[in-house]
């Protein structure tokens, strides 16, 4: 269940200039769909930060970074729904203030080791983590909030009725969906395979398995991905998910390999 711990002060970001009239879906998951709508957060230290953590790594640790430089006090985190519980606290209170500093210390050492630098793409930042096992607090509510779940990755919704609801809206979209996959397609097929031939021709670095010495896809397609977000020109333009990436990009390593068979059998002639 969404905290209900978050309140607003007067005059900040999240006032109804900005919202509205305020839903009974409470203020949180209003933030929270706020950060998830941006897409692209900041993972380098900048104006929007709190306690010396960047924007990005605020949202995965469960902060608002807004509302959190505006807090009055010495600590004053202004926590996302569900995070201040994942700490093992209900509130902050001036007793357990270190000991709750601390642990989100903890916790942003732990993403920071992810490498996450500069303007990432949240589902980028999103993908990362989950492969870590280091989901963000509050996952858990923004799957159970329609609003928040579709601009969520989809391997990471887990609400069959919500993601049934964000299906059928899919299918009703019609052309419009149609044309935003063949968008898609043909962004993979370009600037991807450029993408893709470019780190071919580097053999892959940084992309091999260490048990196999064979191109891990994965860390291919998230090479690829970061590509794409680099080369659209606004937030609006329709990027491919990276299992979908993954999936063209072992394609593409299936033809490698053909191409590198057949040429070996020209140069044995």
């Amino acid at each position: 269940m969404a905290s209900e711990n978050i309140r607003a002060p007067e005059n900040t970001p999240y006032d109804e200039e900005l919202f509205g009239v305020r839903s009974d879906r409470g203020l949180g998951l209003e933030i929270l769909e706020y950060w998830l709508e941006k897409e692209f957060w900041n993972f380098d230290r900048g104006f929007c930060q709190f306690d010396g953590y960047s924007e990005g790594h605020c949202i995965l640790a469960g902060i608002d970074p807004e509302r959190s430089m505006l807090a009055p006090g010495q600590y004053g985190p202004q926590f996302l729904p569900d995070s201040i519980e994942s700490y093992g606290y209900e509130k902050i209170t001036p007793e357990e203030e270190r000991n709750l500093k601390e642990a989100v210390d903890h916790h942003v050492d732990d993403l920071k080791s992810l490498g996450l630098k500069g303007r990432v793409h949240c589902h980028v930042a999103l993908e990362i983590c989950a492969r870590n096992k280091l989901d963000p607090p509050w996952l858990d509510a923004a799957n159970n909030d329609f609003e928040c779940a579709k601009r969520l990755p989809a391997s990471l919704r887990t609400n069959d009725a919500i993601i049934r609801r964000i299906s059928r809206g899919a299918s009703s979209k019609g052309g419009s969906n149609r044309a935003k996959k063949n968008s898609k397609t043909q962004m993979l097929d370009t600037i991807g395979l450029q993408a893709f031939e470019k780190l071919r021709e580097k053999k892959f670095p940084n992309c091999i398995k260490k048990s196999s010495q064979q191109p891990n896809a994965r860390a291919i397609a998230d090479k690829i991905y970061r590509v794409l977000i680099d080369s659209i020109e606004n937030s609006e333009n329709p990027l491919p998910e990276i299992p979908t990436i993954e999936s063209r990009v072992r394609v593409w390593l299936k033809n490698s390999a053909k191409r590198n068979l057949g040429e070996g059998h020209l140069a044995n002639q």
